[in-house]
């Protein structure tokens, strides 16, 4: 069941009706319901993998709470630990007799209940997502193995999304930074929220649990209702208007870059650079309006990257629930930038790499994630130097911006090519058409330079968007954000594709 679907519509429509209806309890019913008819709606026996995975890491938080509480009574935590009545010398302190020996047992209980979730969670995510990878290239390298497409896997929509929200919750449970659920309901809901269940964005049970019991308290809102409606209806628009029809042109020229010059491969490369922003973030725009509608709040996944002048800030804007996962669970845990350049490289270096492979199993997503990582190491070496020696400029904001969007757009040819054969040829055939320009050769037809102007365009637009606010200004106004909608509206239903494509980010 797609977003930009009339079936999405109407299952909105039919569960805020039913959950404005209901008490309590029957609110989160309700929810996990529609939760359930939405995947259900993509594959039935799927359901069973959310089930496990909920199961599993609903399971770990209890056992893990039961063990931190244990270590209350006579654990260095507790009340006649280190701080207590008896010091750490004392019979019952962290170090003596029983009280050490039982702290420790408690401890690796609890690391062993954080592996089998971890394990379980990562395995399932292994199989599905990277077991045909690891088979193709066992067979390619070592010529063993089954070879390509040996095993019929049916990739779970959103699994990528939902093993990495469920980790999380059993992770900062083990850290102690927040306490783990005791209603399978609640925790079950946090898992299959339908809004953000398939792509995000990446919740932490520490802003969305609690969510869930006050939206299950709280009265109908007019307000909400309107946001999240305004939400949706620009979030389509992004998807209907400008990333489909981005992507049709972008498809054109990679199903075969060869039959293309390379200006129409340049053209499709910022083609995709606008779809697969425009599509992404709208995804983010529609779960968000989606979940306002119940009173809820999701966090803002996306702020404005391509407006960045450096890969750091592109990173902080860019599919910000993923980054801040990576950040807090793979980097700063591997000791982030705090032991020296080598150990920076390496923590920077393997937090991508995986980067990449979380976005799919291919090679060319691998090369991504190693892309961005060098261009994030550059930066945290040379960066704040280079741009100490630049004057506080326009010009100089500007020249680091193209140069940073333009990394950018160069990493999505290996993100949207569909191996490295097509990636080198698209960039061949742009190297030769930047070439030819240069040496006094052709330069690109009249409309394929007018698209490029209009990327241009979208980036200054939205800058001056941002700047003046002009969207919340408009949504603001009663009268100006129903002209708007309207207009959004209507433009939707006269160039809207037939059969638009599916979001780009459902594939992870």
């Amino acid at each position: 069941m797609a977003f930009n679907s009339l079936e999405y519509v109407l299952l909105l429509l039919v569960a805020s009706l039913l959950f404005f209806g209901a008490g309590y309890r029957g609110r989160l019913i309700v929810l996990i319901a529609a939760s359930l008819v939405f995947y259900a709606a993509w594959n039935v026996p799927l359901v069973s993998l959310i089930v496990i995975s909920a199961l599993v890491d609903f399971g770990a938080g209890r056992l893990l709470g039961h063990y931190q509480g244990a270590a209350g009574g006579q654990g260095a935590a507790g009340g006649q630990g280190a701080a207590g009545g008896q010091g750490a010398a004392g019979g019952q302190g962290a170090a003596g007799g029983e009280g050490g020996e039982g702290e420790r047992g408690r401890a690796r209980k609890r690391k062993a209940v954080l592996a089998v979730s971890l394990l379980v969670n990562l395995g399932l995510l292994a199989y599905f997502k990277y077991a045909n990878f690891f088979l193709d290239n066992l067979h390619e390298v070592f010529g063993v193995g089954p070879g390509a497409g040996y095993l019929d896997i049916v990739l779970p929509p959103g699994i990528s999304f939902y093993t990495f929200q469920t980790m999380s919750y059993t992770i900062d449970v083990y850290r102690g930074k927040i306490r783990p659920t005791t209603s399978f309901l609640r925790f079950f809901l946090y898992v299959s929220f339908f809004p953000q269940l398939i792509a995000g964005p990446i919740e932490r049970a520490g802003h969305l649990l609690v969510q869930f019991d006050q939206a299950a308290t709280r009265r109908f809102h007019v307000e909400n209702l309107v946001s999240g409606a305004q939400m949706i209806i620009w979030g389509m628009f992004k998807k209907v208007i400008i990333a489909d029809h981005c992507g049709r042109l972008a498809d054109q020229v990679y199903a075969d870059p060869t039959g293309f010059d390379g200006w129409s491969a340049l053209v499709a490369t910022y083609a995709f650079t606008l779809q697969i922003y425009c599509d992404f973030s709208a995804y983010s725009e529609i779960a968000r309006g989606s979940a306002r509608i119940f009173g809820i709040d999701l966090m803002v996944n996306f702020d404005q990257p391509y407006l960045s002048r450096n890969i750091s800030e592109f990173w902080r804007r860019w599919h910000i629930s993923l980054s801040n996962w990576f950040r807090d669970y793979v980097y700063v845990p591997l000791g982030g930038n705090r032991k020296g350049k080598a150990r920076t490289l390496a923590n920077l270096t393997i937090t991508m790499f995986l980067s990449g492979l979380w976005h799919g199993a291919a090679w060319t997503f691998v090369l991504w994630g190693l892309f961005h990582g060098l261009l994030l190491l550059l930066n945290a070496q040379l960066g704040a130097r280079v741009r100490a020696r630049l004057p506080d400029r326009p010009w100089a904001h500007l020249a680091q911006w193209i140069l940073c969007f333009h990394l950018v757009v160069f990493g999505w040819i290996l993100f949207r090519a569909a191996d490295l054969s097509q990636f080198v040829a698209v960039v061949k055939a742009i190297a030769g058409a930047l070439g030819g320009l240069v040496l006094g050769g052709g330069g690109p037809s009249g409309a394929q330079a007018l698209f490029m102007l209009g990327v241009f365009g979208f980036c200054w637009l939205s800058l001056v968007a941002r700047r003046t606010r002009l969207l919340e200004r408009i949504w603001a106004s009663p009268v100006s954000a129903v002209v708007f909608a309207t207009a959004l509206i209507l433009l939707m239903l006269l160039f809207g594709l037939p059969n638009g494509p599916q979001f780009i980010y459902f594939q992870f």
